[in-house]
């Protein structure tokens, strides 16, 4: 099949949009953030990624959930520009399905799930401390998608990373073994996925 997509995102076959089933798997970002006032947030994004390796910066992208609020994570943002993208293993699955429940603007995801915080030491908001890797991330740019034919807005936070934590037992070699890290990554609807098998493919000379 074939679709304009200013025709919809639903054409016959289709019953959902199938963008979240076709760009996959996706890595997702735990984002901390912090309020003007000091009250933590924490959230899983799955629209996250890397953008530049040298110097290091990242994305995420806080999609409102329904027209006219925005997430509590960009609203942070805007207030403090400062985040901390803890990475999702294995064993921190269900804590961060957990914080991915709709709680009240202000209600701390840290304490309402059970999450350990530990202190960043470049940016305000705290890490997970059971996050095997996490990046202290500063605001470099927010940008503004145009406003979906639902009316939910859409942003990009392009963040640069300041700080960054990993575990010291998951370098093997001078290297982040991928094995040891166990990542969680999104794919289409309620689907997830692990690492599954780790192939050496070296490029042409």
């Amino acid at each position: 099949m074939y679709f304009a997509t200013a025709d919809g995102l639903r054409p016959a076959p289709l019953k959902h949009n199938p963008v979240n089933a076709l760009v996959m798997p996706r890595p997702i970002g735990w984002i901390s953030s912090m309020s003007a006032r000091g009250g933590l947030n924490l959230a899983p994004f799955s629209y996250f990624n890397a953008v530049c390796a040298e110097p290091p910066y990242v994305m995420f992208a806080p999609n409102s959930a329904r027209p006219g609020v925005n997430k509590d994570t960009y609203r942070n943002i805007c207030e403090v520009p400062e985040f901390v993208a803890n990475f999702v293993g294995e064993h921190d699955l269900q804590g961060m399905n957990a914080t991915s429940a709709p709680l009240p603007y202000g209600e701390d995801e840290f304490t309402a799930c059970g999450i350990e915080a530990v202190a960043s030491r470049l940016v305000r908001p705290p890490r997970v401390a059971t996050a095997l890797a996490a990046f202290e991330c500063r605001v470099y740019e927010v940008v503004h998608l145009p406003v979906g034919a639902d009316g939910r807005a859409s942003h990009v936070v392009i963040g640069e990373v300041v700080g960054i934590y990993i575990a010291d037992d998951v370098i093997v070699d001078g290297k982040v073994d991928e094995r040891l890290l166990k990542p969680v990554a999104r794919l289409g609807y309620m689907n997830y996925s692990t690492l599954g098998d780790v192939f050496e493919l070296l490029r042409p000379q």
